[in-house]
């Protein structure tokens, strides 16, 4: 008997060590992932913005952030809540067809109350009545995101599958936004091409989707049973589109479309700097809740300082370099025409480190500990904080107001989320010595700020050039001479894999 049980204890280990080598290649996969969320908009929307222009900008931004409310009805909480569950039942297929055939059921249905609310909206609002076309254009989403079931897909850990299929729609996505965007008329065209990619990509899931489950009802269906951690999780996601969103259709209302092209235009620029980060911390979730399951805490601990070390390592030292040289970057994605946002995206810049805390301490320890309550009491909270906020700001600032709005409603997340898991903040900041991240952003900072006065001169693309590769390379330089483990641990890969060539040439 002791001798069963201690070969199945030498098995979970080695299940455990398996996956766990998986994580670096995940890690790398939904980085290259990230950096395509950079890479894309980048190439398009400097294009986009030129022609457009930013009341154009600003009329499909106003749209979209419409649509996401009603998006978020129709998929509730089951995003989230399929991750953690589809995780726990990946080994058991019969189980996990039962699961997900009952959560699309409650999709479906939601999709269609949300499609009823939508409706009455866009064709009894007068306000609305000129955005009618493209409530129609990018509403199509709106179904095919509430069977999309990506959920699936980061349950099994596909990030190979995930990365290739998303790229190459990303590409195709670019390619028509070349074509079509053709001049301060292609609005129908531009809000088809931002719901486009992700629109494929949930197409292209279902139909894959057969390669997990299977369609066959064996069983009675018991939504019940979903219904009140699905419901939790959808109020905590639905406050946070309220107030990640709410901003954009105040500016649009009170401060016009103008306003919402400025702030959008910063906001893609913090969120695009936000996701190097979230690239770690999404793919660790389902580990994680494994974990918990398990109550491995040195696994939950090794995890955590990860992904700490890894905002401090690419999202911190981006958003300085981004804050003290914003009037380049805006000048460079989207000309001068948008210069007026760079106080707006210096505070969401600012925004970045209160949200990797809430990240963390809110999608990597509060869902999957079971604690989605906390969770969605301090979004709830957040939202009428935000709103008060907007309410009072927006009208004399325009969209610096609606920026200053969302830095303080951060700082409360920070706040509320961190003590909901004050017994592990000791475990997220153990272990890890901050100076040797701080001191050499400072170091890099003082090193580059003396060059722009040589390059001032110089074109826009080159000033970036220079300043970027003195900034970042004295700050990686740095962390070398400092013995970092994670860049430590890149460098050696990198050193096996070029000695491996080198015998193999031999």
């Amino acid at each position: 008997m002791r001798k069963d049980l201690k070969q199945k204890f030498i098995k979970t280990e080695k299940n455990l060590n398996s996956k766990e080598k998986s994580i670096s290649k995940n890690v790398l996969l939904n980085t290259v992932l990230t950096l395509s969320n950079f890479a894309f908009p980048l190439i398009t929307y400097s294009h986009v913005a030129r022609i457009l222009g930013p009341a154009g900008i600003g009329k499909v931004a106003f749209v979209n952030s419409i649509l996401q409310y009603f998006s978020y009805l129709a998929i509730l909480g089951i995003p989230v809540y399929g991750l953690r569950e589809c995780s726990k039942l990946r080994n058991d297929k019969e189980a996990l067809s039962h699961l997900v055939q009952e959560l699309l059921v409650i999709a479906i249905i939601a999709t269609v109350f949300s499609y009823i609310g939508l409706i009455g909206l866009i064709f009894f609002s007068e306000t609305l009545a000129e955005y009618r076309s493209l409530f129609i254009v990018m509403g199509v989403h709106i179904f095919l995101n509430s069977i999309g079931v990506e959920w699936i897909y980061q349950a099994y850990e596909e990030y190979f599958y995930i990365t290739i299929r998303s790229l190459v729609f990303k590409c195709i996505s670019v390619i028509l936004t070349f074509i079509l965007i053709q001049n301060q008329n292609s609005i129908l065209e531009y809000g088809f091409i931002t719901i486009f990619a992700s629109s494929a990509n949930c197409i292209f899931n279902f139909i894959n989707i057969r390669h997990f489950i299977s369609f066959k009802k064996k069983k009675k269906y018991n939504l019940r049973r979903h219904i009140k951690a699905v419901l939790i999780l959808f109020s905590a996601s639905m406050v946070i589109t309220v107030y990640s969103n709410f901003d954009v259709v105040m500016l649009g209302i009170i401060s016009g479309e103008n306003e919402v092209g400025i702030y959008n235009t910063a906001l893609k620029i913090k969120n695009i700097l936000l996701s190097l980060s979230t690239a770690a911390t999404s793919v660790l979730i389902p580990r994680i809740s494994y974990y918990i399951k398990n109550k491995r805490l040195d696994k939950i601990e090794h995890l955590i300082a990860n992904t700490v070390r890894i905002s401090m390592l690419l999202s911190v030292p981006a958003s300085i370099y981004i804050f003290i040289f914003a009037h380049d970057v805006i000048l460079f994605l989207c000309g001068r025409e948008y210069l007026s946002a760079i106080s707006t995206l210096r505070v969401l810049i600012a925004c970045i480190f209160p949200l990797i805390l809430t990240n963390l301490f809110g999608c990597q320890l509060l869902i999957p500990l079971g604690k989605e309550k906390r969770y969605t009491q301090s979004v709830f909270v957040g939202m009428w904080i935000n709103l008060a906020l907007n309410s009072l700001l927006i009208p004399h600032f325009g969209a610096f107001g609606a920026a200053i709005g969302t830095f303080i409603t951060e700082i409360w997340n920070v706040f509320w989320m961190g003590n909901g898991i004050s017994e592990y903040l000791s475990v997220i900041f153990k272990g890890i010595c901050y100076a040797k991240y701080v001191i050499p952003i400072v170091v890099s900072g003082i090193i580059v700020m003396p060059l722009c006065f040589f390059v001032q001169y110089a074109n826009c693309l080159v000033r970036l050039a220079v300043t970027s590769i003195i900034f970042f390379g004295t700050f990686y330089f740095c962390q070398i001479l400092n013995g970092e483990p994670l860049v430590r641990r890149f460098i050696n890969r990198i050193r096996k894999k070029l000695m491996c060539e080198f015998r193999d040439n031999e």
